[in-house]
């Protein structure tokens, strides 16, 4: 029986919980299987993209910085991708990548469960994460604000989502917004954030991307606020595409209390325990 290859595109993932959660599915499952970490720079992207095509690969997931230039070397696009412009999903299809977005499912469903109204949100970033926030922000209805550095992707977003755009520096400025959502890398280093605490506003909805403990949610939580960070998102991702590699319900409870235990590894880690 051949080993079924899965694996992650991104750069910096060292500390990606992927594995750990995919892992547990395989052995759950009773699959023969393994997933690897696949960092690759921009540039070597469509190689190594084809190389895991020739290799056998079932399927991967696309991380930071990929999503975007990933989507125009699949062969096949969903929907949700190709309204997004991004993936962050691949299928193997008969000649080569089917492209697929669960990004805007795995980030609204954890923001679903707190039953509140979200009528107004800022996103913080321009990237692919970013695309699919507001492609499921403006699903439901909400009035977007986008703050970012790039002035040419900044348009996208004021064409495709009617967004009010910012410039970096006045991502501080949004007055009546229910919820702020950082979809940039900005607090993957300690003590580091994308926002001041006073530019926090007092008891709304801040959800961190970044599914480490970021200095934003320790911010946020000193604002009164309700802290989402991404490990619900990523479990509701690795659900999504589990379903689309496999075609079947997922291990849910053991891919769950895997990214439960590689998270609590994390936090007795920056504790020194």
């Amino acid at each position: 029986m051949a080993v079924e290859l899965l694996g992650l595109f991104g750069e910096g993932i060292d500390g990606s919980y992927s594995p750990a959660i995919h892992g547990a599915a395989l052995r759950e499952s009773g699959r023969r299987g393994q997933y690897m970490l696949w960092p690759v720079a921009a540039e070597d992207l469509h190689v190594a993209m084809r190389g895991a095509f020739l290799l056998g690969a079932r399927g991967a997931n696309v991380t930071t910085p990929h999503k975007e230039e990933a989507a125009l070397l699949c062969e096949e696009l969903d929907p949700w991708a190709r309204r997004i412009g991004a993936v962050n999903v691949l299928v193997r299809g008969p000649r080569g990548w089917v492209g697929h977005n669960t990004d805007a499912d795995g980030f609204w469903q954890p923001l679903a469960a707190l039953g509140r109204p979200m009528r107004s949100a800022l996103v913080l970033g321009t990237g692919g994460a970013a695309l699919a926030v507001c492609a499921a922000l403006e699903r439901e209805g909400a009035k977007l604000h986008v703050a970012g550095r790039n002035r040419e992707k900044l348009g996208r977003f004021a064409i495709e989502f009617s967004a009010q755009t910012l410039d970096w520096a006045s991502r501080g400025t949004c007055q009546g917004i229910d919820l702020i959502v950082n979809a940039t890398t900005l607090g993957s280093r300690s003590g580091e954030s994308p926002l001041a605490e006073a530019d926090i506003p007092q008891g709304i909805v801040v959800y961190d991307l970044l599914y480490h403990r970021t200095e934003l949610q320790r911010r946020a939580q000193r604002r009164s606020c309700r802290v989402l960070g991404g490990g619900g998102m990523l479990l509701a991702q690795a659900l999504l595409a589990w379903r689309l590699w496999y075609d079947e319900v997922p291990p849910h409870r053991a891919m769950a209390s895997a990214l439960e235990t590689a998270m609590q590894a994390d936090v007795l880690l920056d504790k020194g325990e």
